[in-house]
């Protein structure tokens, strides 16, 4: 079970959590290696990160928390991820919480929060599992994959389709009670320890539980009266911008410094390089403003309630086309690198295999985010 709030964090104001998050970067880049080959982000870093605010940001001000919109939330992501795209995965990921938390019952909700709103959460929303109705309660089984940050969690989301036909089921455990099954071996997130979580005939009191199938119970952050897929996958997209970030800022201290095999002068006076960075920094920015006016409608549309499904699948399009700029982005550094980049000594390659890993998130996926704006568009039903 998670430690109680810290002094530090329940003192600070919510303008601090970026300042505490950029003094820590220092530290996060230089154990970036360390992260990669645990496989993992230390326990006593994710404290820092505790300490210094980073999951209290969503959480809702009358449960002590910051209650950030995210346009000011996105900002932190990245910063974490020009240090390590893991750290800020696992950030985005253990901050969660608050929007799977108010599908339960307000008194759960308050039981979560009772001793602050430092809150760390990992779970799944797909529900690869079972739920059995029980006296008081359900009971769950299954294995659930990519639970990210669950090695440090406090609590953890499981999801089961109801024995009955009826639907589904989310419950809320402490992570003390799942076992977690270690099959992360990757090439891209690698300190993210996104592995399955385990259950087998776990009893969750029913006011642990709720349904995905309704709008949250406990509206607290403005943003939670819409339905979770609504809102979700700002912050992924916000690591990719992150780690595109950190790939120009490398590109640009390697061609300051490097002098080409076949040149005299160095890499950052060779007209091509400058053109091209000059095009991938454009791209970057352009990137960055299209993620940040999804945050700013999104906070612009709580007036109107709900978005509708067409304004729901062009978001995540959106969001989608952010983190694939932001990819080439990241390509295109490491081409700029020339030779350099191969070495793994290199962050280059690194933020290559990371932000590739990114954009394999099902609400990243080009695949899968483009066609259904596109069947929306092309409709009969939307000619005129």
């Amino acid at each position: 079970m998670r430690k109680p709030m810290t002094e530090n964090a329940a003192s600070q104001p919510q303008s601090s959590v970026l300042g505490n998050v950029r003094a820590l970067l220092p530290e996060i880049s230089a154990r970036a290696e360390e992260i990669e080959q645990a496989r993992a982000v230390p326990r006593d870093l994710t404290e820092k990160l505790r300490t210094a605010g980073v999951f209290r940001r969503y959480v809702p001000r009358s449960h002590g928390g910051d209650e950030m919109w995210p346009d000011e939330g996105l900002t932190v992501i990245e910063e974490l991820a020009r240090a390590d795209a893991s750290v800020a995965w696992v950030a985005a990921v253990g901050s969660e919480g608050p929007s799977f938390y108010a599908y339960l019952p307000q008194d759960t909700y308050d039981k979560i929060f009772a001793d602050g709103p430092d809150v760390i959460h990992s779970g799944v929303i797909n529900p690869t599992g079972k739920a059995v109705r029980d006296k008081g309660g359900f009971r769950f089984s299954g294995r659930w994959s990519f639970a990210s940050g669950s090695n440090n969690a406090d609590y953890i989301c499981i999801h089961g389709v109801l024995d009955d036909g009826s639907g589904t089921r989310l419950g809320v455990v402490p992570a003390s009670q799942v076992q977690i099954d270690d099959v992360w071996h990757v090439s891209g997130l690698k300190g993210t320890s996104s592995n399955d979580v385990v259950v087998s005939d776990l009893f969750v009191p029913e006011e642990w539980t709720g349904t995905f199938a309704e709008l949250p119970k406990v509206a607290r952050h403005p943003l939670d009266q819409r339905q979770l897929g609504a809102r979700f996958g700002s912050e992924f997209a916000a690591v990719a911008i992150g780690i595109a970030q950190a790939a120009l800022d490398d590109i640009t201290g390697i061609a300051r410094n490097k002098i080409p095999a076949t040149s005299r002068s160095k890499l950052a006076q060779d007209p091509v390089a400058q053109y091209m960075t000059g095009q991938l920094a454009t791209d970057l920015y352009m990137a960055r403003t299209l993620l940040h006016q999804v945050a700013r409608d999104d906070q612009a549309s709580v007036a109107f309630g709900p978005p509708d499904d067409t304004a729901t699948i062009i978001r995540r399009a959106r969001l989608s086309r952010a983190a694939s700029v932001a990819a080439t982005v990241v390509e295109g550094a490491y081409s700029i690198s020339g030779t350099t980049g191969l070495f793994e000594s290199c962050p280059l390659q690194r933020r290559l295999r990371d932000v590739r890993a990114v954009t394999q998130h099902y609400m990243l996926s080009a695949r899968s985010a483009y066609g259904p704006v596109g069947t929306a568009i092309l409709s009969e039903d939307s000619a005129g």
